[in-house]
């Protein structure tokens, strides 16, 4: 598999978008596609297949290295309806496994 390689100044941000998002404050995204999008769940697709992982990478890869929110949000609205979705998922793949391991505890 490829390296993701990201910039300290790119990595802050990255770290503050998923911070936010964690809190419930998607500054990427709007709530309508969010829950449109995730209405079926990511388990039940073969999402994070090898055979995705080289366009799951490609596409985080391009997202991250826009600088600035605006830069991501309209590369963002450029992607086509397959490309998108999947950087969605990704996205907030990422989130949800940042908050179980902010906080192992489960109830």
């Amino acid at each position: 598999m490829k390296e993701l390689k990201i910039s300290d100044t790119h990595l802050d941000q990255i770290e503050h978008l998923l911070a936010q998002s964690m809190n419930g404050i998607h500054l990427l995204f709007d709530n309508e596609t969010i829950a449109r999008i995730l209405k079926s769940p990511t388990e039940d697709m073969d999402l994070f297949q090898v055979r995705n992982m080289d366009k799951i990478h490609d596409l985080f890869s391009a997202f991250v290295g826009h600088k600035t929110l605006q830069e991501k949000r309209m590369w963002l609205d450029g992607l086509d309806k397959e490309s998108y979705e999947m950087l969605l998922r990704t996205y907030f793949y990422i989130v949800e496994n940042s908050l179980f391991n902010a906080d192992p505890t489960r109830h």
